[in-house]
């Protein structure tokens, strides 16, 4: 779980980098504020399977409470950071940001290798 994350940090990066070639200093930080609406909450679902590992009883409860968390903290920084940054904030380098990391997961872990078989 902790190679996700230092994937998400290295996507994040690119991406910020990206936007602030083609929307200067505020879409840098646009991407990094989009980036880390989904990568804190990520790091909080990790670490809760982390503490749940000991206990396999409770290992499933704290994947699903995990998700749940890290949805529901998305949100709210997402809503954070449009109330605090709206005017300044650019929101496609955003949207790219937050998509990067939130999607990494699924382009990581994507293994068909016989669809439909």
């Amino acid at each position: 779980m902790k190679q996700i994350l230092i994937l998400q940090i290295l996507v994040l990066t690119a991406v910020a980098l990206i936007s602030a070639a083609f929307s200067g200093l505020a879409g840098f930080w646009s991407a990094v504020a989009g980036g880390f609406s989904y990568l804190v909450p990520s790091a909080f679902a990790v670490l809760l399977l982390k503490l749940s590992k000991r206990n396999p009883l409770y290992h499933g409860k704290a994947f699903i409470i995990g998700e749940v968390l890290k949805v529901v903290l998305s949100l709210v920084m997402m809503l954070a950071v449009f109330m605090v940054w709206h005017q300044s904030l650019i929101f496609f380098p955003f949207l790219f940001g937050l998509l990067g990391v939130s999607h990494l997961v699924f382009l990581v872990s994507l293994r068909v290798k016989h669809y439909g078989r």
